[in-house]
């Protein structure tokens, strides 16, 4: 989870473009599994994430052999990684349902000024209540380790504090924000999980980048950037000891300097984040059980008396 730190958190200082459409199938190889070196294992996905590339992302992220088990695990809906890792999470397929029903636009809107227009100090506060309840969460759940924890607590500190500035309850703010979501939806040519997968991994995400854009756009609306989050990032090896590096990130998100440290490790020569490796085999299902031995021929009766 840790890299695409918050990761990377969606927005952006000025709106992105999508990757190249027009560009023929196989005019450009494929990225590499992997990096060359333990910082690399950092700045190549950021520099992925920056291009608006989330299946390059996927691909440098894991080994060829997990990344063909995940793109399986996909087609049969047991897998979504790395939408956890990306702004996207468990809650995209009803997104996706909203935000391309009939007549989404006028009915979001109509939510939206019902429920949140005008209520930028109610939900600044809310965002204020977050970010401490986070806090506190990540000091009683045991899954993170202490880098883990320094890490978000510096994100939900950056997070908070830009929330309970940001214009959240703008009315011009709402209404752009919703007619960008839809439309960057729609051009997904997604409507729920079954499209996801019988894409599977790969094409799955190269579809879901007009969403991931637009997700920028909003943000940047709430003066959020995350391209220039992005671009704000240095990662530095500090120490490498036999297949496992320690990796230093400094980055600045929201007026916030955030400096932590990474693991990566090194699989057949090239070098992974550790977090990426175990939480793509985490959303993997248990492997089969084994089909039982063949049962031995049963003994003859003994003969009769």
């Amino acid at each position: 989870m840790s890299v695409l730190i918050g990761a990377l958190l969606f927005s952006a200082c000025s709106p992105s473009n999508p990757p190249d459409s027009t560009a023929k199938p196989g005019a450009v190889a494929p990225v590499p599994h992997g990096a060359a070196t333990p910082d690399a294992a950092v700045s190549d996905l950021i520099a992925h994430l920056r291009r608006n590339a989330l299946a390059d992302v996927a691909r440098t992220a894991l080994p060829a052999s997990l990344h063909a088990r995940v793109e399986a695990a996909w087609r049969t809906g047991k897998s979504r990684w790395p939408m956890t890792e990306l702004p996207f999470d468990d809650n995209l397929p009803g997104l996706l349902k909203a935000l391309t029903a009939k007549d989404a636009e006028r009915k979001l809107n109509a939510r939206f000024k019902q429920q949140l227009s005008g209520q930028t100090r109610a939900l600044q506060d809310a965002a204020r209540g977050l970010g401490l309840f986070g806090k506190q969460y990540l000091g009683r759940e045991g899954q993170y380790n202490a880098q883990q924890r320094q890490h978000y607590v510096q994100l939900i500190d950056a997070m908070s504090a830009w929330a309970q500035k940001a214009p959240l309850g703008d009315p011009a703010r709402g209404k752009e924000s919703i007619h960008l979501l839809v439309n960057g939806a729609t051009r997904t040519g997604l409507k729920g999980d079954e499209d996801l997968s019988r894409l599977g991994m790969d094409a799955g995400l190269k579809a879901l980048v007009p969403l991931y854009i637009a997700g920028k756009q909003v943000l940047a609306l709430y003066g959020l950037g995350v391209d220039a989050t992005l671009a704000s990032l240095r990662a530095e090896t500090v120490k490498i000891e036999g297949n496992k590096a320690d990796v230093r990130v400094r980055y600045s998100l929201a007026d916030k300097d955030i400096d932590t440290v990474m693991k990566a490790v090194k699989v057949d020569g090239r070098w992974y984040l550790a977090d990426y490796l175990e939480d793509a085999e985490a959303s993997l299902p248990p492997p089969e059980p084994e089909a039982p031995a063949a049962l031995a021929k049963e003994p003859k009766a003994p003969a009769g008396r």
